[in-house]
Order: structure tokens, then C-alpha cells, then sequence
């Protein structure tokens, strides 16, 4: 069974109306008919604007989402199982990491990986899928946390804004046990397919 994950430096639906990237997500499916399709908030402490924006885009599919009280759910496991695609927005991406590895749901969403749910995720919701992340924290200073390591390497969004962009060179550069390094632009996307890089998509 094949695993996709698509890593959106920026844009998407929370910025554009009728996205490309968006597009290109459900076609990779391969499915006829409205897709179940969940979105999580947590990077973003379940803001309800971005939800409410997710739905609206998606409103031809079957949408829902998760919030950060359901990833305890008894039943958690069975709802993430019967969706095809599971999309992770952006915001503080150690916040994020940190709840998911806390409740046990970094173990649910990497089942639901391996029985090939599709992943996509925007900034934060890019970079957790890596191995290493290195990210600015809550004081806006960056720092260097482990990923969930579904995909190997390091992942940089945004890289065309220049704080960010030295700040992660400069990191990049004394690592020594990273194999990759991806610096992506806010108009530059990519998909993985079997955990190997398929696609560049720029939008």
C-alpha cells in the first residue's frame, strides 16, 4: 500500500480561494465520490477561524475535524481509520508535537499513515512529519526539537522570509547528523511517496 504525505510551505486554503495545492491533495486520492477529510488545528490551539475556513474550502467533500480533546478519545483510532485524507495546519509546531506524543495520537496518525491515509499539512503541519524540526518558539526564538520522524531529514517553510531563512542556514550548517535539508518557499510544495520525494509542486 502506498503512504503520501504533502508538505505545504504556504498557501492553501487558509490564504487562497479554489488552491491549486488543495486540488492537487484530492486528486491524489484517486477516489470518485466526496473524500472524508479531517482537519487538525492544534498547531493553532484550535482556532476556530481556520476551522471554519477548512470547511468552507472542502465543502464538496465530506469534512470534519479533530481538536485537541478528541486525540484522547477511546475511539480516536477507529475515527482517524475511516478517513481518506488527514490535513494538519500551521502554527506552533513543538505545541503540536508535544500534545500528540503526550496523548499517544503521534502512535494513531502513524498507523492511519501506514495503512495509507493520505497526510498533508501546511507550515507546521509540514515540518512535523521530519525528523528534526527547527522552529521559532512562543518568546520568537529558534530551536531545535525532534519531528515525528515519518520522513527523513529537516523541513523549512517559509523560507523565503529572511529571518527565517538565516536562522535555519545557519542551523543547517553545523548538523552533522541530518541527511536532507528542505528549504521551501511559500509558493513551493512537496510529495512524498513512500517516504521518497515524488513531486516539487510549485504553485
Amino acid at each position: 500500500m502506498d503512504t503520501h504525505i504533502l508538505a505545504i510551505s504556504g498557501g492553501g486554503f487558509s490564504t487562497e480561494e479554489n488552491s491549486f495545492i488543495d486540488e492537487y491533495l484530492v486528486k491524489i486520492t484517486r477516489k470518485q465520490g466526496p473524500l472524508n477529510i479531517a482537519f487538525i488545528a492544534a498547531a493553532s490551539n484550535d482556532a476556530q477561524e481556520y476551522i471554519d475556513a477548512f470547511y468552507h474550502a472542502f465543502q464538496s467533500e465530506n469534512p470534519s475535524h479533530l481538536t485537541i480533546k478528541d486525540f484522547e478519545s477511546p475511539n480516536i483510532q477507529e475515527v482517524v481509520n475511516d478517513l481518506d485524507i488527514i490535513y494538519v495546519g500551521g502554527g506552533d509546531t513543538r505545541f503540536m508535537v508535544e500534545i500528540w506524543k503526550k496523548t499517544g495520537f503521534d502512535q494513531v496518525l502513524r498507523n492511519a499513515y501506514q495503512n495509507g491515509i493520505i497526510i498533508a499539512g501546511i507550515s507546521a503541519g509540514a515540518m512535523c512529519w521530519f525528523e528534526t524540526c527547527y522552529s521559532e518558539n512562543e518568546e520568537d526564538k529558534y530551536e531545535e526539537f525532534p519531528g515525528l520522524g515519518f520522513l527523513t531529514g529537516s523541513f523549512c517553510p517559509h523560507y523565503n522570509d529572511l529571518k527565517r531563512r538565516i536562522e535555519f542556514d545557519n542551523w543547517a550548517a553545523v548538523q552533522t547528523n541530518i541527511s536532507t535539508f528542505y528549504r521551501l518557499e511559500d509558493n513551493e510544495n512537496l510529495h512524498f511517496k513512500n517516504e521518497k520525494l515524488a513531486a516539487k509542486i510549485i504553485t
